[in-house]
């Protein structure tokens, strides 16, 4: 192709300009205002993040201050504003005041284009997860719980089991079955106190206890460090081109099982949002008041605001100030109602979980538990985001009330959440002859037999998120 026939392809630039006309069009487009920005960020931010988000406000505007809570807290007064003021606050609040039922649901394009950011699952979340659905004595638990706080990110542990004992007050042969039970968990791995420990772990998980692999991370993990094949090959008795085999596969192992998660937030799980306590029949939420700081605006900026001597630009300073302390607060106190009305919501429709525990947890989505709230789907997902409860059976994410539901279609049995369908199924995997395993198409049967049809990919999917092999892989002979 000739250079010059870019050139000869393009218009006359002249031509082009003289072409170029305006035109008048209407066009929607979506804002979202600063404010609404701020009561969505303080909606899905944890507590203990929001202290120091506050804390920054307090530096950066002189209006607001902290206030010492009062044995019974007085109506917050209201600031004065002008009739603008008020508009402008009106037409920026997003927020909804009623828990009633909306008679149709408000699709807020706004708040669909902020979508609610869940953090991705770390090692201790994911290795709870298993914990819960475990079958382990009380005290193999505890110490399972001890052990998983004491893994490091890439998912060693660098303490000792007597400490583990002596910490979750076991003793030191229960101490041997809590971390056998954690080193069972998903990643294949995981629990191991040394390298050679961890990879054999991963090779037994793939039925190699014996293999060559194993015999060579056992005996010989500096010869393969240093590449030495040959001498491997001559104490195993094995040939040079089997080690080199072996080698390959065993540099597929994860050297850090607990690498590919996300690292913990010690933030978000120091100290839970609120507690479910029990009042009769019902399970009552009671949010955790001292963890925010109560804040108003100053007397004295009030009072300055109202001076007449005062010159037009600090007015004019103050109003701007005195306006964005009220937007905080109005937020701060749209957070705290939303998270206190759908805490309630799941107190009512989990009732049975607080009772019995994970076993009886019923389907529950997020759209069901907005419609209640009389919010929308995307607002609870933010109130859900990245906090914590506690109940009688632990301190657990506020996402975990949230399960899909299985079966009940055809009326014949209710229907379960999918996290009991894990549970049943660890149960029937931990039961089943490690001679004949149950394959996957086995499992559905049986869950479908109990009614809950699941299909086999889904069967699947939830070996793997519970660390269970496939079929070939548990068989022992």
């Amino acid at each position: 192709m000739s250079p010059f026939a870019f050139f000869q392809a393009v218009p006359n630039p002249k031509m082009q300009i003289m072409s170029l006309s305006l035109q008048p069009s209407l066009r929607q487009t979506t804002s979202i205002s600063p404010q609404i920005q701020q009561s969505l960020q303080l909606l899905q931010t944890p507590a203990l993040e929001l202290q120091n988000l506050l804390q920054t406000e307090l530096q950066t505007n002189p209006v607001l201050e902290e206030e010492t809570p009062p044995l019974e807290s007085p109506e917050p007064e209201e600031t004065p504003v002008n009739e603008e003021d008020a508009e402008s606050f009106q037409q920026d609040s997003d927020w909804p005041t009623s828990s009633a039922r909306p008679n149709q649901p408000r699709l807020d394009p706004r708040q669909a284009l902020l979508e609610s950011k869940v953090l991705p699952e770390s090692l201790t979340d994911h290795l709870h997860a298993q914990l819960s659905l475990a079958s382990a004595s009380r005290e193999v638990r505890a110490g399972a719980e001890e052990i998983i706080g004491n893994l490091d990110e890439d998912g060693f542990l660098r303490s000792e089991l007597p400490e583990i004992a002596a910490a979750a007050k076991i003793s030191p042969s229960t101490a041997e079955q809590s971390l056998a039970l954690v080193q069972s968990f998903h990643p294949a791995g995981i629990g191991a106190r040394n390298l050679s420990e961890a990879l054999l772990l991963q090779l037994a998980a793939r039925g190699q206890e014996e293999s060559l692999e194993a015999r060579i991370v056992r005996g010989h993990l500096d010869l393969l460090g240093r590449r030495k094949f040959a001498e491997i090959a001559t104490a195993l008795g094995a040939s040079v081109e089997s080690v080199t085999s072996a080698a390959e596969a065993i540099a597929r192992l994860s050297p850090r099982p607990g690498a590919a998660f996300a690292p913990d937030r010690p933030d978000l799980v120091v100290r839970p949002e609120a507690s479910y306590v029990q009042d009769g029949e019902r399970w009552v939420p009671q949010l955790e008041g001292d963890l925010l700081p109560r804040l108003r605006i100053s007397d004295l900026y009030k009072d300055l605001l109202g001076d007449s001597s005062a010159d037009e630009q600090t007015r004019s300073y103050l109003k701007d100030r005195i306006r964005s302390a009220r937007f905080l607060l109005h937020a701060l106190e749209r957070r705290q109602q939303t998270l206190q009305k759908l805490l309630e919501v799941i107190g009512r429709r989990q009732a049975d979980y607080f009772d019995r525990g994970p076993s009886a947890l019923h389907p529950m989505t997020m759209s069901e538990a907005a419609a209640e709230v009389g919010v929308h789907e995307t607002t609870v997902s933010r109130a859900a985001a990245n906090k914590y409860v506690r109940t009688p059976h632990g301190v657990v994410p506020l996402r975990f009330f949230f399960a899909a539901a299985l079966g009940g279609e055809d009326g014949t049995a209710p229907a379960v959440a999918n996290t009991r369908a894990k549970e049943i199924l660890a149960e029937i995997v931990g039961r089943e002859s490690p001679a004949k395993p149950y394959s996957d198409a086995a499992l559905e049967e049986m869950l479908r037999e109990r009614g809950i049809p699941v299909a086999r990919r889904t069967i699947a999917k939830y070996r793997s998120e519970l660390g269970i092999l496939p079929t070939h892989l548990r068989r022992r002979s």
